[in-house]
């Protein structure tokens, strides 16, 4: 079983299986993940079971599709799915919880990168906290 959280754990998703990982860097995905991209994968609808579902505030993101957050404390819990359901439901990545066997497959929307973003690969990787934040200033 895949298990998905917001960050405060007011609400919490269970799925039998998911799909690999898509990332976008759309505008609308960017500013609904709060990152550089958003990050989903795909569940069948009858395999996916939430708790606390009742915290759940759906957006209207554009028409035809909504968008669902948790209403305490921000964490996008669903991706971009249609008002009239289908059978799969696109689950927000970054709610993923421990370690999934899912990885990336693919990165759409790439031309629209936050140009913020575009060397981001370049930049020193830290296993723990970056060291130098105390330092940190505009």
């Amino acid at each position: 079983m895949i298990e998905g959280s917001c960050l405060c754990g007011a609400v919490r998703f269970r799925a039998r299986r998911i799909s690999g990982i898509v990332t976008c860097h759309c505008t609308m995905c960017r500013k609904a993940a709060g990152g550089a991209a958003g990050a989903f994968c795909v569940a069948l609808r009858d395999e996916v079971t939430w708790e606390g579902a009742e915290h759940l505030t759906v957006h209207q993101s554009s028409p035809g599709l909504e968008r669902s957050f948790c209403s305490r404390c921000g964490t996008a819990m669903t991706g971009a799915n249609l008002i009239e359901p289908d059978e799969t439901v696109i689950l927000a990545a970054n709610a993923l919880d421990g370690d999934v066997a899912a990885r990336v497959i693919a990165q759409e929307h790439c031309a629209a990168k936050a140009a913020w973003d575009r060397d981001s690969e370049k930049a020193p990787h830290f296993d723990g906290a970056f060291p130098g934040w105390e330092n940190l200033r505009p």
